[in-house]
C-alpha cells in the first residue's frame, strides 16, 4: 500500500478540523437560547476555565442557597447571598456541557458520514487519500462503525479527564489530539487507525 506521507496527513487533519469547528458553531448558534452567539461566548470564556472551578462554585452557591432558604423559612432573619452569582456559574455549567456534547456529536457524525459515502474524510479526499484495509481493500461498514465506536470511546475518555482532573478544555484537548496521534509519528497510524487495523493511503 502506499501509505501517504506525515505532511499529508497532517495537512488532512488541519482542514478536518477546520472543517469540524465550523460545523461547531453553525450548529452550537442553531440551538443556542437567547441572544445569538451569547452562549457560544459564555462556552468560549468556560474553556479556559478548569470545569471542577465552576462546577465547585455552583455547588458552594446552591448549598448557600439551601442555607438561605432554611433560614428564612424558619425565621430566623434573612441570609446575605447573591442568587445571580449562583445563576451565573449554574448557567456557564449547563452551557459548557451542552456544548461539549454538541461538539462530540459533531465529530462523530461528520467523521461517520464522511467515512460512509466517501470511505475518508473530506481533507482526506481533498488530498487524494483513502482508508483501507491491512490487504488494501476499501473498508466496509464494520470498518466504519469499529473506527466511530473508538472515537466516541476516545472522547468520552477526554471529556472524562477533564470533570475529573483540574484542568481545562485548551489543556485537555492537547492531551486528547496528542494521545490520538501520537502512534503517527511512529507508525503511521492513529489509535484510531490502529484499533480498526485501517491504514490511510494515497489513491493519486
Amino acid at each position: 500500500m502506499n501509505i501517504i506521507s506525515l505532511q499529508r496527513r497532517l495537512a488532512a487533519t488541519l482542514i478536518d478540523k477546520g472543517l469540524i469547528l465550523f460545523l461547531f458553531v453553525i450548529v452550537a448558534l442553531i440551538f443556542c437560547s437567547g441572544h445569538p452567539g451569547a452562549e457560544l461566548g459564555t462556552f468560549t470564556y468556560s474553556t479556559s476555565v478548569e470545569y471542577k472551578k465552576i462546577e465547585s462554585k455552583r455547588t458552594l452557591y446552591e448549598t448557600q442557597l439551601d442555607n438561605k432558604k432554611f433560614i428564612e423559612e424558619n425565621g430566623y432573619g434573612e441570609y446575605n447571598i447573591k442568587d445571580e452569582e449562583y445563576e451565573h456559574y449554574k448557567t456557564a455549567l449547563e452551557v459548557y456541557q451542552k456544548h461539549v456534547l454538541i461538539f462530540v456529536i459533531v465529530n462523530l457524525l461528520y467523521y461517520f458520514l464522511c467515512e460512509y459515502f466517501f470511505r475518508a474524510s473530506i481533507g482526506k479526499k481533498i488530498l487524494k487519500c483513502q482508508i483501507r484495509k491491512r490487504d488494501g481493500r476499501e473498508i466496509g461498514n464494520g470498518e466504519i462503525f469499529s473506527r466511530t465506536g473508538i472515537l466516541f470511546a476516545l472522547l468520552l475518555l477526554a471529556v472524562a479527564l477533564q470533570m475529573s482532573l483540574s484542568i481545562n478544555a485548551y489543556i485537555t484537548s492537547i492531551l486528547f489530539f496528542g494521545l490520538l496521534d501520537f502512534t503517527v509519528f511512529t507508525r503511521q497510524q492513529s489509535l484510531v487507525d490502529k484499533y480498526s487495523d485501517t491504514y490511510i493511503v494515497r489513491v493519486d
